[in-house]
Formats: structure tokens, sequence, C-alpha cells
């Protein structure tokens, strides 16, 4: 019997360990095939293939879009379309490890997305100041960028920053340990991730295909482990001293957050405001953190107007 109840055991723990890996949604590498495929177009880069799309009037005025952890560039579609018809000529991109842009086996940090987004410059010559945009762990890497070339950056707007300080989930913090978070993220990261696009919207239930639009990027080997990387990485609560040194940087600043925010909790907006004086500022009542998606109609008027200026 207890030889019986040891292998029984065993079997378990063995099922325990391999089944993630077994499980896994990551089946298809992001090859020639799958970007053929695709409704954007790719540069190759010294870090690998970056997914973009570059919209609007070919003489408008440059808007650079940058997404956040998880969302690639559909997110900004509706906020899209709005910039275009109103002028303006719109660059999106995958940020590596998300979407269609590739999944290079390196430390996902500041330095990789601003190397990134140089990149693209060099690429598709960009040569003048450009309006740039970030939400969540993007607003930390516009700000990053903006530090690094303030030269490159006429006006800069932030949509609900990732970077001041904050509260993280206890699963957030076992994911950041070595072994642990590489087992959790595969066992439950694609359900984590899924239940997050839901806590990303005011009302989700006005969104059902959603879901369906985020797990696209979920079939590519090596999603997963630049989510974990960009966990381990990425300053999500903690880059308070470099939005310091940008608030001493004399270009237009615009801060957007919807008050219903589950995800970096709209009370941080104070010390955003705080540590970016003269930043403009719309709060917005019943929208969560993905406001431009949401109500991309409340968003854009204040974020004309600014562009306008």
């Amino acid at each position: 019997m207890r030889r019986i109840l040891i292998l029984v055991l065993s079997i378990f723990v063995i099922l325990l360990i391999v089944f993630p890996f077994v499980s896994d949604g990551e089946n298809q590498p992001i090859d020639p095939a799958v970007r053929s495929k695709s409704q954007g177009s790719f540069i190759e880069t010294p870090d690998g293939f970056v997914h973009y799309k570059f919209e609007g009037p070919q003489n408008g005025e440059i808007v650079v879009l940058v997404h956040g952890f998880s969302m690639p560039l559909f997110i900004y579609e509706p906020l899209s379309v709005i910039l275009q018809k109103e002028g303006f000529r719109v660059l999106r991109f995958d940020l590596f490890g998300r979407g269609l842009s590739d999944r290079p086996n390196t430390n996902y940090d500041p330095d990789l997305f601003e190397k990134q987004i140089s990149s693209l410059f060099y690429f598709l010559n960009i040569k003048k100041p450009i309006n740039l945009l970030g939400t969540s762990m993007g607003g930390i890497i516009v700000s990053d960028f903006t530090l690094k070339h303030p030269e490159k950056v006429k006006k800069l707007i932030l949509i609900s920053p990732g970077g001041f300080p904050m509260e993280i989930p206890w699963i957030g913090k076992l994911t950041r340990l070595s072994g642990i978070g590489d087992y959790l993220i595969k066992s439950l990261g694609d359900k984590t991730l899924l239940k997050g696009t839901k806590d990303s919207f005011y009302e989700p239930e006005n969104f059902p295909n959603f879901n369906s639009l985020f797990q696209e990027q979920m079939q590519y080997k090596g999603f997963k482990q630049a989510i974990l990387s960009s966990l381990r990485n990425m300053p999500l609560e903690s880059f308070l001293e470099k939005y310091k040194q940008l608030g001493f940087i004399q270009i237009p600043k615009l801060l957007i957050w919807g008050k219903e925010d589950k995800i970096i909790p709209f009370k941080n907006s104070s010390l955003a405001l705080e540590t970016l004086p003269g930043i403009e500022f719309l709060a917005l009542e019943k929208a969560g953190h993905i406001p431009h998606y949401e109500s991309p109609e409340r968003v854009a008027p204040k974020l004309l107007e600014f562009l306008k200026k």
C-alpha cells in the first residue's frame, strides 16, 4: 500500500512539473510565412524583426504610439484612425516579445526598447522631433527614451503610466523569483494574462471579442518568456527618480488617466502631477486602464488640442 501511495504521489508530482510545458500554447515560430500574412510591415534590426504600421498623410506631423506590458499595437487602432483623419502620420509597432515582433533571447529592459525605437527611427528615416505617446509600461519606455534623446521628442503624452510606487500582487512577486517564476509563467501565465485584459476595462462586457484579438500573439514561441523578463527587468514600480529627471526637461507634456483604473491606481496621478510640474492633465470618469481603446471619443479631443497647440 505504501509503495502504491509513493508511486501515485510521484506520478502526481511529475505531472505537476511536466503539464505546463506539455500544454503550453506557444507552438509556432514567427517566420517569413507568418510575416507574409500580416497586414503590417517589418524591418530587421540588430535585435530581430519589428512589426509596425506607419499610416496617415505622408507630410503629416508624426505621432508615435508605444503600447504597454502585454497588449500589442492593435490597442491603438481606434485612436490611430482618429489621428490620421486629423492629418497626423501615426507610427505603431509591437514591442519585442509582443504581437508579431520577434522574441529575442535577452533582457527585456528599458535599454532594449530604447534601441528598438531608435532602430525604427533610423530605418524609417525619421529625423524631425516627434510626438511620443506611451501607455502603462509604455509610459516608462517613452519617458526613458525622452531622457536619453530629448532632442528627438517634440511633445510627450503619458496614459496611465507605470513606474510610480505601487503594491505588486503576491503572485507578481513570486514570479520574479528564479525557478518559481519560470514555472508559474508556464502554468498560470496564459490564464493570468487573459484575466488581466478584463481588469483593463471599466466595462469589459462591452468588448466581448477583445480576448480573441489579444490571444493571437500567445501562440508564438517566446511570448511568456518575454513577459517574464519584462516583469523582472522593467522598473514597473521603481521609475520615480527618472520621472523626477524628466520633470526638468522643458517639453510639453500631457497626462491622461482613467479614474477606475484597476491595473495602475488612479491615486498615482497625484504623484505624477507633483513629479512632472506643468504637465497638462485629463482625468476620465468611468474609464479603466486603456481609455484610448475603451473611450477614444473622450480621449481624442484633449489629445488633439494638445498636439495642435
